[in-house]
Formats: structure tokens, sequence, C-alpha cells
């Protein structure tokens, strides 16, 4: 190896490097957010998929023979960081929980990719697009502010004069039956309704001693 290839290959080495540094400083950037809203993904998680995506594909650009197609290992980043966001995925009380965040790792991972390729530019431009729409999004101005779900399991009498009275008692039309239980010559039903409409613990209290028929409610929040 003469002094010229040598120091070729200490240029390329440092590009690389450059890559994966400002891969997982993008990835903490977007962690960093996701952790002052004490999400499941916070800033670690983030910062090491980005810069594992960046990693993968320098190894498929650089480690392999020049024969190879590079885009074959940093297609399965895809498919990998499928599984990832996947496992953060939560159904619970029939409301879905950590959508947003699968799709930021998603999203973090091809940013990871794109350093890792030298796509500073776009990989950049990604990051500061998702970190707006996460702090907008979230902002306290009226234009931004997105309408918080509520979602309500209620446990009363099976009948449908039951149906009739939860209608009008929160003001929905759409009542889902989700289970029917017998215990003894009694039985029950679970209902879930979904409203824009916040109700408080006292509220809630309230409308439990004032109708015999609910015997509990429970009161979940998704944005």
């Amino acid at each position: 190896m003469n002094l010229s290839s040598f120091e070729a290959d200490i240029d390329i080495v440092i590009v690389q490097l450059i890559r994966l540094l400002v891969a997982a400083l993008c990835g903490v950037l977007i962690g960093f957010e996701r952790k002052t809203r004490m999400k499941e993904a916070g800033l670690r998680t983030h910062a090491i998929v980005s810069l594992g995506s960046a990693l993968f594909t320098i190894i498929s650009i650089y480690g392999f023979s020049a024969n190879h197609d590079s885009s074959r290992v940093a297609a399965q980043i895809v498919t990998g960081i499928g599984f990832l966001g996947a496992g953060m995925i939560i159904f619970r009380r029939n409301t879905l929980h950590g959508l947003t965040t699968a799709a930021g790792i998603w999203a973090t991972a091809g940013i990871g990719m794109a350093m890792g390729a030298g796509l500073y530019e776009v990989g950049l431009f990604a990051t500061v697009i998702i970190l707006l729409f996460q702090y907008l999004l979230h902002s306290k101005f009226k234009i931004f502010q997105m309408k918080k779900t509520t979602t309500l399991i209620i446990e009363c009498d099976a009948n449908a004069e039951s149906i009739e009275i939860i209608e009008k008692l929160f003001n929905v039309k759409d009542v889902y039956r989700t289970k029917i239980t017998k215990n003894g010559g009694e039985i029950s039903m679970t209902v879930t309704i979904k409203t824009y409409s916040e109700f408080s613990v006292e509220t809630l209290l309230k409308y439990v001693k004032e109708n015999s028929f609910i015997k509990k409610i429970d009161n979940t929040e998704d944005v």
C-alpha cells in the first residue's frame, strides 16, 4: 500500500465516522423530544436506531466487493425496524397506544440511512421537519392543537334501556358493546364510547352514584 492510497483510505474512514456521528446526533435530537413527553422510546433508543441504520448503510456501501448490490443490506433495515416499531404499539382498553412513537422510530431509521449514504441535507431536513411536527402539534396554539379523544369503558346492567341512558348521559350516538358476562342470575355488559368531551373524576363519580345500573367507569385519553 503506497502513501497516497493510505491517505485516501484515511479520508474515507473519517467521512464514515462523521456520518455515524451526525446520524447519532439526529437520533438524539428526536429522542430528546420523545423523552420530554415520557414516551416509551426515548433518547437512547432513537440515537441507537439512527446510528445502527447509518452503520448498516455504510457497511452495505463499503463493506463488500464492487460486484454486489449495495441496496440489499439497506433494504433489510426497513424490514427489521418494522419489528422494533411493532413492539411499541399496544392495544389497551380498546385504545391504540405507541403508534406515533413507532412511526418516529421508523422515520429515525430512515434518517440514519440517509446519513450513512452521505445525504446530509436530506437527513438534516427530515430531522427538522419531524421536530417541527412534534413541537407544533403539541403546542398551545389552537391552530395546531388536536382534540383529545376520551374513551370510556362502562360496566352496566345488560339491557337496551342502559344503552339509551348512556347515550343521553354522555351525549354520544355510538355505543359499542364489547362484553357480556353473567354472575349468578345477574347479567352485566361492558360498553365502550368515544367522545371529544372531557370528564373529571368527580363528574364520573356523580354519574355512577345517580345511576344505579352503572357499576364501573374506566376513563382513558388518547391524542
